[in-house]
């Protein structure tokens, strides 16, 4: 390569590449601080509202089980302080739960260490009572602290429970405030709780905030008169010292306020840090473009006369003079030579290669045939091995399937209910109406239970006769009670009629358990048969959790 073309080389090289590069970089590198900076903002934002909204779940799911105890209570004679120790193994955030009489004398407690400390209690005067007795609606507290059976730090949930009508009493959880809410797996995220008197019911330990303390009386509370300002939510002095934070807050249905804080010393750590690996790597692209194209202009000036030997070579020698397509092709003049040889080379092979590609072409559209009718193939014949044939509901392979794949999501699962469901008096169906009929009831009886269920999501299997399994991930228990009622209501509304059933129609008993890992389904299907018997016992047609 000729002197000056190396230098003019060079020159264009550091003008056209390198220092627009650099310029580019140094841009992109201030745009990614700030992206990452209102990227945190966003992250904050959406932490306070997961928060509040497990917050908000986790009360209603308390509540839902209150009612359903009261409920029991309203139909049965109790052993209160039984079914409070149950309760309260459920849900660990409970340190106590009482039961009154409708005068506010305690009748049962739990754990069964306050039982003789509770048991006679006079509560008329707290507000968990007079709320929903006056009001017959749920409370839930503000902070404060206990002062019957312990003096811990509280808030507490109430419901009303009756009896023929009439006003019975409530039940009450007290819970621990430190437990209302998981907010360990939030990585640098600081959490504050208030309650509806801007009073703390819980502070994260780097905020130093104290229970019951007024927000008001410190530096977090004096600095949140700008949080409705988008601009300031990442510059208020919220932090012991006065240290700056992003702060987003989040109100939970029962009128209380979640605050999610992101230190921002961390924030801006985090994301310098990551802007500068970004700069430190496009530095290296630069620079390693530009080595790359100095060696390559080296390495092309000792090897074009090699190259051009070797292509004419390859060529038969056929090709025009050096320079005949110069007008076509402008090329520097020392490579004019390489083009020539390659475009003769280029038209001697174009005809193999066209030959070639069109019977690679066939070979490839009879093998993505093929592959295409072996993989329907496949899934036919995995669908029929896990399918029962009679009703199109999962077999006992395709339930095992379906469980692997539930254990595969991990953590991520959560709650599993299981339903088992009985048609009821099934046999006395056969022998009346014929298999005939039978098959087609049982027919009857899937198409009824998956009107209710998620297609693909759930899972219904024939374990057997005329009994199956519904295997519903990811619900609460109040969803699959409704589940639960819904399939019964469908099995009845199908009208099939059953003149040895007590019903006058074709119906099924449901027992209802729920799972909270992959490896408690087996005792949450024990304790749903025991359920469906239970159901059966009390004149079928129903069910029982």
């Amino acid at each position: 390569m000729q002197r000056g073309l190396y230098r003019q080389f060079l020159r264009l090289l550091v003008m056209a590449v390198v220092l627009p590069s650099l310029a580019f970089g140094a841009a992109m590198v201030l745009s990614r601080y700030r992206s990452e900076l209102a990227q945190i903002d966003a992250h904050t934002v959406a932490s306070a509202d997961i928060l509040a909204h497990e917050l908000d779940q986790s009360l209603v799911a308390l509540r839902a089980s209150l009612h359903v105890l009261a409920s029991a209570g309203e139909r049965h004679r109790l052993d209160w302080n039984r079914e409070l120790a149950g309760l309260q193994r459920r849900y660990p955030p409970i340190l106590t739960l009482i039961v009154t009489d409708a005068r506010g004398r305690v009748v049962g407690a739990a754990p069964a260490s306050a039982v003789a400390r509770a048991i006679g209690l006079d509560v008329a005067d707290r507000a968990y009572f007079q709320v929903p007795a006056r009001s017959g609606r749920d409370y839930v507290s503000d902070a404060f602290v206990g002062r019957g059976i312990g003096r811990d730090p509280l808030v507490v949930v109430s419901v009303p429970r009756y009896r023929d009508g009439a006003f019975e009493g409530v039940i009450e959880a007290s819970l621990s405030p430190s437990q209302l809410y998981d907010d360990s797996g939030h990585g640098d995220y600081e959490t504050v709780l208030l309650d509806r008197g801007d009073r703390v019911i819980h502070a994260s330990g780097g905020m130093e905030l104290a229970f019951m303390q007024r927000a008001a009386d410190t530096g977090f509370g004096a600095a949140l008169g700008a949080l409705d300002s988008a601009q300031a939510r990442g510059s208020l002095p919220v932090m012991p010292g006065g240290a700056r934070a992003f702060v987003a807050r989040a109100r939970t249905a029962d009128g209380w306020s979640l605050y999610a804080v992101a230190p921002r010393e961390r924030a801006e750590r985090g994301a310098f840090e990551r802007a500068m690996q970004m700069s430190q790597l496009l530095l290296l692209a630069v620079f390693g473009a530009a080595l790359a194209f100095v060696w390559y202009a080296r390495v092309l000036a000792r090897a074009a006369s090699s190259l051009l030997l070797r292509l004419r070579a390859l060529a038969s020698g056929a090709g025009p003079e050096p320079g005949a397509h110069a007008a076509d092709a402008p090329m520097p003049e020392e490579l004019q030579p390489v083009l020539d040889a390659i475009v003769e080379l280029s038209g001697r092979l174009e005809h193999a290669h066209a030959e070639l590609r069109q019977s690679l072409a066939e070979r490839e559209d009879e093998v993505v045939q093929r592959t295409a009718q072996l993989r329907e193939a496949l899934r036919e014949l995995d669908r029929v091995a896990c399918t029962d044939p009679l009703t199109g509901a999962l077999n006992r392979r395709g339930r095992d399937e379906f469980v692997r794949a539930l254990a595969a999501q991990g953590a991520r699962l959560g709650s599993v209910a299981v339903l088992l469901i009985d048609v009821d008096h099934f046999k006395a169906y056969n022998d009346r109406y014929g298999h005939r009929a039978g098959d087609e009831a049982l027919r009857a009886a899937v198409a009824a239970i998956r009107a209710e269920v998620r297609e693909g999501a759930d899972a219904v299997v024939r374990t057997g006769g005329e009994e199956f399994c519904v295997l519903i991930p990811g619900v609460g228990r109040a969803r699959v009670l409704n589940t639960a009622r819904a399939i019964l209501l469908g099995m009845y509304r199908r009208d099939i009629e059953h003149r040895d059933s007590e019903h006058g129609r074709l119906s099924c008993s449901i027992g209802v358990a729920m799972a909270y890992a992959v490896d408690e389904l087996e005792a949450a299907m024990d304790r749903a048969d025991e359920a469906l018997y239970r159901a059966k016992r009390r004149g079928r047609n129903g069910y029982c959790f």
